[in-house]
């Protein structure tokens, strides 16, 4: 039930060290009900260094521009951002998109996740996953979320896969593939 007292954040930014030996976790937590569709541009930031999300339940949030933000480091050789057996269900972005993953040429990773019922408030934008590296996502539900576009990627130089997962929307833009 958190408000946003700034624009940039509802329940937390995490800025650190832009370096590979930072770590930026947000781990086995609990962040629902944030609602604040017209001035809080995110739920969960997490700002530089490597970022981490095991276990955490994200849902029923709504905010300006996108649920959670990750921006970490860029090492193009190892994973610098990974979302594992994590939900993340029932969130609304009225501007963007619900999981954005943003550093360009990044490796980046969600392992495990429920993916369900997010809903994106303008269709057309960036899709219901972002992002600007390579991803791969693995061992997932996505599912019924309400986007024009499930899996965004932002250059055709990087590209999204999917491994096992269950899936019953592979809408994309740009480079994505099914393994």
């Amino acid at each position: 039930d958190c408000y946003a007292g700034s624009s940039y954040s509802q329940f937390a930014w995490i800025y650190i060290n832009n370096a590979a030996t930072s770590k930026n976790f947000a781990n086995y937590s609990s962040i629902s009900r944030c609602v604040t569709e017209n001035s809080g541009y995110y739920v969960l930031y997490l700002s530089r260094g490597k970022s981490y999300c095991p276990s955490i339940n994200m849902s029923m949030n709504k905010c300006q521009r996108r649920i959670i933000l990750c921006d970490p480091y860029n090492d193009p050789n190892n994973i610098i951002s990974s979302l594992s057996y994590s939900t993340f269900a029932d969130n609304i972005a009225t501007g963007y998109t619900c999981i954005w993953l943003n550093t360009g040429g990044a490796k980046f990773e969600i392992k495990s996740c429920n993916i369900l019922r997010n809903t994106q408030g303008t269709l057309g934008t960036q899709g219901t996953i972002y992002t600007s590296g390579n991803l791969m996502i693995e061992d997932s539900c996505i599912l019924e979320n309400n986007a024009n576009c499930i899996f965004y990627q932002t250059s055709s130089s990087y590209t999204i896969t999917v491994s096992n997962c269950t899936v019953d929307k592979t809408t994309s833009y740009r480079s994505f593939k099914i393994q």
